[in-house]
Parts: C-alpha cells; structure tokens; sequence
C-alpha cells in the first residue's frame, strides 16, 4: 500500500511529465491538478455525504409555491449556509434578500464566495414545488423516500416503475427532481468551494430563490440583489447554472439546455352589445366575438416559433368565460380569456401584432355571419362592425376623457389590493381592462388585446450580446467530461419548459421589449419587471441538471448518481478551470 505522501509525490511527478494531466481536473476521488497548483484532497465519500444529507433535509421541509411555506425553506438555507465555516467567518457575505411589496414576505437566500477575483460564476436554483394533490391517500409520506418507495411498490405496477423502485437508484417525492436535488447539490458544492480558501479561478454566487412554480417573484426579486452584489464586491457575471432536471429515456445520456423559450400570457377582453336573450340579434353577445377570437387563434401555427432547428409549442388557451357577476336574461357585455404563447426568436411586436391582425380576421368573419342572420329575420343593420384594439390603444381613449387620471389611480388601488389577498395575475389584468372599458362607457362591440404576467423573455447564448464567455467551449467542456464516464451529451437550444434562466440576459434592446410594458395590463405596483437591471447583469444561462422523470407526478423521482456525483463533480471543476472557456 502507498502512504498518502508516496501517492502525492508519484501523482506531481505524472503532473511534471505528462502535460494532459494539467488540463483537465479530476474530481472527488480523483486528483485535482492544474496550473502548477496541487488543491486538498476531499473524499468522495464526504461531499457525496453531505450533498445526500441535505437532499434529506430539504426534502422535509414543505415549500409549496405562493404559500407561506417557502419561507420554511429560505430559514433552512439560512442555518444551512450559516453553518459552512467560511461564512462563519465573513458573515457580510451571505443573508436573505426580502422580495419587494411580496404579500407572502419571502426572500432570496444568497450566499458568496469570495476569492478576491472579478469574475464571478452564479448557481441557482429555485426551492418551491407545487402541492401534493396528486399524492391523493399517499400525501403524508409524499416528502419521506423511503416511506414512498415502500408504498408505491404495492400501487404503481407499471414495469419502469418498479424497475426504477427496485434498483435503488432513484430518489422519490415531491420536489425530489423539481427542485430539491438542485438545492442539494448547489449548496453542496458551495459549501465544497468555500472550503479551498485559495484554490479556483472566479468566485461563486449562489442564489436560491421561491415562486418559479407561480410567477418567479424570486427570481424576479433577485435582480436588484444581483445588481446591488456586482456593485458592492464589483463582480463580473460571467456565467450562471440553473439545474433544473431533464428528461431522457438512458441513463448515458445527459442534456444541457443553453437557451429557454420566453412565454407571452395575452389576455382578450370582449365586449358587447346588451339584448334580452329573447332578441339575440338586437345586441352582440361578447361571447360570441370571444369564441370567434379563441377559435381562431388556439392552435394556430403562426403563433409558434421556430429557431435553431427547435419550435415552440402551438398556442393553447387556459381560461375562457363570460364575466357576469350573477345569471339575468339579459346576453353577455363582458367575455374574457387568456392563453399562452411561447416563443424563440419572435419579437412581443411581431407576435402582438399578429394576434391582432388574427383576432380581427375572426371578429370579421363573425359580423359577416351576423350581419347575414339579421338580413333572414328582416333586421336592420345598427349596430357598428366590431373592432380590435391594443390595451395601450385603449389607455390613448380613456385619457382623452376627463377625469381619467384619478379613475386610473383608484384602480390601480383596488388592484394592488386585490393582488395583497391572493388574487392572481390573470385575474387582475382582467379587471382592469372591463374597468377601462366601462370608464370609455362606448356601446360599441370592442375586443381589446392585452398581456398579463409573468412575462419571459427568450434567451439563448449563441445570441446574446456584450457576453465574454463561449458557449460552444462549455459545451465541448461538458461532452468531454461526460465521455470521460461513458456518457453522452444531448445539447437543446431551448429549455421549453419555462424558467427562470430567462431574467439572466436579453437577447435584443430595451426598446424591443417595450411593448410587453406597454400592454401589461396589470399596474406596476402589482407587477415589477426591471428589463433595465436584467441589461445590467446580462449573464449567459444555461440549465446543467440531474436526470428526473414525471415531474409534478405522484411518480416524482431524481437519478441518485447525478444528484450525488455527476452533475455536483462537474460544477464543482468547473469553478477551477473557468478561464479556459473564456
């Protein structure tokens, strides 16, 4: 047997002979050597240890989105990080950032370590997950493994599943893959960083932040934090991780998303002509020229996008209903809708645009119909065609009018109100809008096209602006780890899945992205997005995370061997060879 000092000495003079040795970096376990600089040695035993620890513990702990569970999670970050001794001993460099006008008062868990460098590489993740519903008689044990595992083995007898249940290597639960084994192995790999007090080429930031499950008020949240950081210990963003999971059918393979799909909410609000329901054709009914618009527009293909050989899913609408308060014999005024649009390369003008033009060739097409029914039953034509117009074009209305100024302030009032006890989003731009509307008091049919929240930009690395880091080199750096283990690596141009990688940089000008702030029809106050200080920060983002399948699923479930080692080992590396992807 060699003693340790035999083995290190043997190992310095490879390093001295073999020039390969000092390009790459081996990690727990293996040795770690580059440039001239021998780092301590850590068992593998030890980080894998303690990465599974907090995997444990943080799985315990509710933190249901939008729920004032998360905060749970955010004291266990605290104490968790508290504890690292490095930060016992630079206690200014972690804490908890409160969320702006946040009803729930969460924050943002941040932790830095410095190692007197300007580049500064970021890990984040998000700690919410959705509820236990699905679990149905199995949502008491839904946050304990082992108690699952055992359980599911007697319920669940599709093959994979028990293969996957038998082999031992998959974690199970909620929030096990989204997004508790990101919490593990980040935190698991800052706590290792911050252990070399000199070894490493950039600092680490580590970010863990509430809400993406909802509406990414964390991540959101962050960006002053960031901004308020790279001021104080003048920091460079040069890179920031997500490790959100990914699917595949092999446990060879691995996927590295370097972009993310950006996701439009546009809200339709109809309004109609009143009849009695006995004299349809007197009046237009909103829900008529509503379902004309949704019809048109659901599914429709030139709602989607296409970009480096990826596209975007169809549109689909979410929510479609009329807006009376109680039932009367009277036909609807008010009709309301909302649907996602998700894009890549497609500007908010383009697609804004192009919902109009559509919504107007279906409310077209609608009186076409109409005015041919009126003209069978002998009715006279009076009332006017229907038009489409933009939420900004409905404010240039209403402040043509008198006495708009202080009516606005009063619904925003109400608005913010609303927002405090939990009304969502959706619902808020909704209100507006039928607000507005009934302020412009014009008894015409109008179908006015807004967005509501959350908005996310598109973002890919191959096209950002102002960025130093090469993408193409991370991603041969990563194939070429994988192939080191006998794996593969899967490169997506775009994570479709929706994330909070999109408030890390933007791919165009401040004045591309104004017309979502024009035609958000929520007031600020309710809704914050400071496009400005994601142009501050303006970091590439990619998502490097574990293998996890039926995500949101009673199945829920994180391969062990990427949480453990895979995934935290080359992050880990990462930190130490940076500048060679620069």
């Amino acid at each position: 047997m060699f003693s340790a000092v035999s083995l290190v000495v043997i190992l310095f003079e490879c390093w001295l002979k073999v020039p390969e040795f000092r390009s790459y970096r081996l990690i727990l376990g293996e040795i770690s050597i580059i440039t001239k600089r021998r780092l301590p040695l850590r068992s593998i035993e030890h980080f894998q240890e303690q990465i599974a620890i907090i995997f444990h513990e943080a799985m315990s702990i509710p933190s249901f989105t939008n729920t004032e569970t998360e905060r749970e999670i955010e004291d266990y970050l605290e104490q968790r990080i508290g504890s690292i001794p490095y930060f016992k001993s630079h206690p200014q460099h972690f804490g908890r950032h409160p969320l702006p006008n946040d009803h729930l008062h969460r924050s943002v868990n941040w932790a830095l370590v410095d190692k007197g460098k300007k580049k500064t590489v970021i890990l984040f993740h998000h700690h919410d997950t959705v509820d236990l519903e699905d679990y149905g008689p199995l949502a008491p044990i839904a946050l304990d493994s082992e108690a699952l595992v055992q359980a599911l083995k007697g319920i669940d007898f599709r093959s994979e599943m028990q293969e996957d249940l038998d082999s031992g290597q998959w974690q199970f639960g909620r929030g096990s893959c989204d997004m508790k084994a990101a919490l593990a192995l980040q935190l698991g790999v800052l706590g290792a960083y911050a252990s070399d007090p000199e070894g490493g080429q950039v600092n680490l930031l580590y970010l863990s932040v509430g809400d993406e499950e909802s509406y990414s008020r964390g991540m959101r949240g962050a960006l002053g934090l960031l901004c308020q950081l790279k001021d104080e210990f003048d920091l460079d963003y040069v890179l920031a991780v997500d490790s959100e999971p990914f699917e595949a059918t092999s446990d060879k393979e691995k996927v590295l998303h370097i972009g993310t799909v950006g996701k439009l909410m546009p809200v339709v609000v109809a309004q109609g002509v009143l009849s009695h329901m006995k004299e349809p054709l007197k009046g237009i009914n909103a829900l008529s020229l509503l379902i004309a618009v949704a019809s048109k527009l659901d599914l429709h293909p030139d709602l989607s996008d296409q970009a480096l050989g990826e596209q975007s899913p169809l549109p689909s609408w979410s929510y479609l209903r009329d807006l009376k308060e109680q039932y009367d014999v009277s036909t609807v005024l008010y009709a309301a809708g909302y649907f996602s649009v998700l894009h890549l390369k497609k500007t908010p003008q383009e697609l804004l645009q192009r919902i109009k033009e559509l919504s107007q060739e279906a409310v077209d097409e609608f009186y076409v119909k109409y005015l041919s029914l009126q003209d069978q039953a002998g009715q006279e034509h009076v009332i006017a065609q229907p038009w489409v117009i933009s939420h900004q074009e409905l404010l240039d209305r209403c402040q043509k009018k008198e006495g708009f100024s202080s009516f606005q302030e009063q619904c925003e009032k109400r608005a913010y109100q609303a927002f405090l006890i939990g009304v969502s989003y959706q619902a808020i731009a909704i209100q507006q809008i039928q607000a507005y509307l009934d302020f412009l008091a014009e008894k015409t049919p109008l179908v006015v096209i807004g967005f509501a929240p959350p908005y996310y930009p598109s973002m890919n690395c191959r096209s950002l602006p102002n960025t130093s880091l090469k993408i193409g080199t991370l991603v041969d750096d990563y194939r070429h780890y994988l192939g080191r283990r006998g794996l593969t690596l899967k490169v997506e141009e775009y994570f479709m899945g929706i994330c909070d990688t999109s408030y890390c940089a933007l791919e165009r000008d401040l004045a591309s992205y104004q017309v979502v702030l024009d035609s958000l029809a929520t007031p600020s106050q309710v809704y914050e997005l400071d496009l400005e200080k994601i142009a501050q920060i303006q970091v590439p983002a990619v998502n490097l995370g574990p293998w996890g399948k039926e995500l949101h699923q009673r199945g829920e479930r994180v391969f062990r061997e990427d949480l453990l080692e895979t995934i935290p080992n080359y992050l880990f590396g990462l930190l130490y060879r940076f500048e060679e992807l620069l």
